[in-house]
């Protein structure tokens, strides 16, 4: 006898058990996995959202915490690359790729200023004025503990090399390897044999060569800047002047008007020679990071009372990434606008340079006709900045 399909909230099976009709259920079908494409399309919008919370981060904490110092050390085109990677996975996202690309693209734009990118450089966008005959042409160099390691008369000659009228020299100073710490270092008398008529003045760790009167110089003291003195001051109370003086001031008179040229240094952020994870590794970091700041506060203030116009050089140990960096850079101009370099580097220069460590800032009665970034001949782990610069007209 045949019996009726009975269909209570469940499809049911007609079927026979002993002569007599019974419903069996049908089991539901097991979920498929997602398919490449949504797989696809997740985790890149995963990647792209991770990627813009970390700079947004970044931006937040940049020149503001000894521990974030790390991140701050990444090559600046990384907030170039990583964009630029995303957006080349987006098709792979098929029909989320147009609204992923554009989140990639907004989150590069969000990076971009980190990058430090001369848009000077592009053809149509550049130009400046060419060169007077009373320009003055400016060599400022981190020379790698001066002459440790190199011929004297080779390193000489490459200064001589250089036809410079202002020289700002960084690391006049020895370095004992098995102590791990500076050691004086007074080659004054030779430089004023090799540069006769040129003159000459030094404190702690940096020298000031110029061929035009000094007016007036001072080291500017960062020790009443530090916000902890427990930890800023030396380690070993040896050569305090090398801690203590980052900034020399020199004031030249320059065809009968004065101008300062700030020579500086600014204390690095840590020791990769270091472990990482010692505790010896996070007391350095902490320490030179309040002799850092210390540094960049004694530079602002003498720079809020100086009236006079002004030139910045050095080592800066910052990245156009740092928010230090980008500070002084809204209260001067950059140097950099007048290279023809797209993305000029100054450190390493063993390897493949990644950083414009050293960099060079002017004010704005100060017109700079030229920049660019010198071989070292292996002299020094730097580059050094060559500059042409002209004074506006009272």
């Amino acid at each position: 006898m045949s019996g009726r399909v009975g269909e209570v909230g469940a499809t049911v099976e007609a079927g026979t058990v002993g002569g007599s009709a019974v419903g069996r259920e049908t089991p539901e079908p097991e979920p498929s996995p997602p398919r490449p494409r949504v797989r696809a399309a997740r985790l890149l919008g995963t990647a792209i959202l991770s990627w813009t919370l970390f700079v947004s981060v970044f931006w937040i904490l940049t020149g503001r915490h000894w521990w974030w110092r790390p991140m701050e050390l990444m090559p600046p085109p990384v907030f170039l690359v990583v964009p630029l990677l995303l957006l080349l996975l987006t098709p792979l996202a098929r029909t989320a790729r147009l609204r992923l690309a554009a989140a990639t693209l907004c989150c590069g734009l969000l990076g971009l200023p980190l990058v430090g990118l001369n848009v000077h450089a592009l053809p149509g966008v550049g130009g400046v004025p060419d060169a007077p005959p009373e320009a003055v042409r400016v060599f400022s160099w981190n020379t790698e503990y001066w002459t440790d390691g190199d011929d004297p008369d080779e390193f000489y000659a490459y200064l001589r090399a250089q036809r410079a009228d202002v020289y700002l020299l960084q690391e006049h100073v020895s370095w004992d390897l098995d102590a791990h710490r500076p050691i004086p270092a007074d080659h004054v008398g030779e430089l004023r044999e090799h540069f006769p008529g040129f003159h000459v003045v030094a404190v702690g760790e940096l020298l000031t060569l110029s061929r035009y009167p000094i007016d007036d110089w001072r080291g500017l003291d960062s020790w009443p800047h530090l916000s902890d003195p427990a930890i800023g001051m030396p380690p070993d109370g040896r050569f305090p002047d090398y801690y203590r003086y980052k900034v020399l001031r020199t004031d030249l008179r320059i065809d009968g008007r004065v101008t300062t040229f700030y020579n500086v240094h600014i204390p690095v952020q840590l020791d990769i020679s270091m472990n990482p994870f010692s505790s010896r590794f996070v007391t350095f970091m902490r320490a030179q990071e309040v002799r850092r700041q210390a540094t960049y506060r004694a530079l602002e203030e003498d720079l809020d009372d100086n009236r006079l116009p002004v030139v910045v050089a050095g080592d800066l140990n910052g990245t156009s990434a740092m928010g230090e960096v980008r500070r002084l850079g809204e209260r001067l101009r950059d140097a950099l606008h007048a290279s023809d370099e797209l993305y000029p580097v100054s450190w390493p220069t063993a390897l493949p340079g990644m950083w414009r460590l050293d960099r060079a800032f002017t004010g704005e009665s100060v017109t700079v006709h030229d920049y660019r970034m010198v071989d070292s001949g292996g002299m020094s782990d730097h580059r050094a900045q060559a500059l042409t610069l002209s004074f506006d007209t009272e």
